[in-house]
């Protein structure tokens, strides 16, 4: 008998032939985590030798869609009720689940449940024990322990994208709805105090560090407010704030032609506020060459908290700071449009303003 970690994926076990580059990627990045070696067995992972460290680790690795403390023994039936029924205990109230494998093992799922049932008195209760007995070519394996993961496909296969991060709540998560569809995601941060230092510690670090717990190597991209902020002194106050979205997408734009990411990400919701009525994420997206992935876009804010607090950053994201766009959100234009915005643009050289706000660009990796 070996006591194992066992690690489930979900969609990877639909890619056909492109399934062992999407499992090889997923191993790759299990053992970057864990510093351990991981084996296969019949579509599952499976570590030895583990801690709750590795486990806490696993569980944010996106591809990984459950894992479960689990026992491996021989495909002996006497050995296998005589295990569930010590991991069952006293109370025999369970809810099990029987998967064969190998179909080529003489009993159904069922039949090889209900002679459990039986034979132990176990009793069916879907609010009860879980366990999973799966019958492997040579082995049984008890499962128990089972945890829910981030599922979706391995970082890193589905190229790099560069997301506006304010760190709010919304901006906190967006990277890891991204993250699990197998994007590295790095972070865009403009920062509205002296130094990018003053930053660096606030919870835009933590929360950074935080996602890189999730996605190894993360980077924080830091750019400073200060060359915006004198240069939207020409323009109508009501406008600011819609001037500085498209400010953060060509920023964004720029930043990733220069380093190769693929599209922006934002953590706009369809009309949550102002700034994200249609016509103002209309007006400063045009022109814009690379795609823009929202998404929230039709989210409710409950839904993206439900979200934030799941991955254990809503505290986080509620700090207080002083993030540039509760600087310019004074009463903003709610129906901006194309031309007014290409006038705002001209007003303030905003080319310039990308150009001077770049050249003190800070990039940290988490």
């Amino acid at each position: 008998m070996k006591k194992i970690l066992s690690i489930h994926y979900d969609e990877i076990a639909l890619k056909g032939k492109q399934r062992g580059y999407f499992q090889a990627l997923l191993i790759k990045n299990i053992k970057n985590k864990v510093g351990k070696p991981i084996e296969t067995l019949e579509s599952r992972l499976i570590l030895e030798d583990y801690s709750i460290e590795d486990i806490n680790k696993i569980k944010l690795t996106p591809g990984v869609a459950w894992i479960s403390e689990a026992y491996k023994i021989d495909r002996d039936e006497k050995k296998l009720m005589e295990l569930i029924n010590k991991t069952v205990g006293e109370n025999k109230n369970v809810n099990i689940d029987v998967k064969r494998v190998d179909k080529t093992y003489e009993k159904t799922s069922l039949k090889l449940k209900e002679e459990i049932a039986r034979g132990l008195r176990l009793r069916f209760d879907k609010n009860g024990k879980k366990l999973r007995i799966e019958i492997m070519n040579k082995s049984f394996i008890i499962n128990y322990n089972i945890e829910k993961c981030i599922g979706g496909l391995p970082v890193g296969s589905s190229g790099k994208l560069l997301s506006l991060f304010s760190g709010g709540i919304d901006s906190a998560i967006a990277p890891i709805e991204m993250m699990k569809r197998g994007s590295k995601v790095d972070l865009l941060h403009v920062y509205a105090l002296n130094s990018p230092d003053f930053a660096l510690q606030s919870k835009i670090s933590t929360i950074s560090k935080k996602l890189s717990d999730i996605e190894q190597g993360l980077n924080l991209y830091l750019v400073p407010f200060h060359y915006f902020s004198v240069a939207a002194l020409k323009i109508e106050k009501r406008y600011e704030l819609v001037l500085f979205k498209r400010f953060l997408l060509k920023l964004a734009e720029a930043i990733s032609k220069d380093k190769g990411y693929m599209a922006i990400v934002t953590g706009d919701a369809l009309s949550q506020v102002a700034s994200q009525t249609i016509e103002n994420i209309n007006a400063i997206s045009f022109g814009i060459e690379l795609p823009v992935f929202r998404p929230f876009i039709g989210y409710n804010k409950g839904e993206i908290i439900d979200k934030s607090i799941k991955y254990g950053l809503y505290d986080l994201s509620i700090e207080e700071y002083k993030d540039c766009c509760s600087i310019v959100s004074n009463n903003p234009a709610t129906k901006s449009n194309v031309e007014t915005i290409k006038k705002l643009e001209k007003t303030v050289d905003l080319d310039r303003v990308i150009k001077d706000s770049l050249n003190e660009l800070k990039a940290v990796k988490f």
